[in-house]
């Protein structure tokens, strides 16, 4: 099995602006759902830290494969999703891809 067949997890932080928080959340619960619609999406969960701060978020998700997430990055939806998010943001979300060993 090649890298590229492997399973594609991520790690994305989001940090929405403040005044911003609940129409941030509720674009992110949108991309989340149409991403699930997605063959190559196997699971995308918004997540917060239990004894943190609520105001930075984590997004962990799983794709079938590279080629799967490379495909849901160009999906319209995604592009749009992300385009009506991005003012919602402080600053841009941080991304870490991760393979399994």
């Amino acid at each position: 099995m090649t890298d590229a067949d492997k399973a594609l997890f991520l790690v994305v932080t989001i940090r929405p602006k403040l005044d911003k928080l609940a129409e941030a959340e509720a674009q992110l619960h949108r991309m989340q759902a149409a991403s699930l619609q997605e063959a190559g999406c196997v699971f995308m969960h918004l997540t917060q830290a239990v004894d943190g701060a609520t105001d930075t978020w984590t997004m962990i998700e799983q794709f079938t494969s590279r080629a799967a997430w490379d495909e849901h990055m160009a999906s319209q939806h995604n592009r749009r999703g992300n385009a009506e998010l991005e003012p919602l943001l402080r600053e841009p979300s941080e991304l870490r891809l991760f393979a399994e060993k």
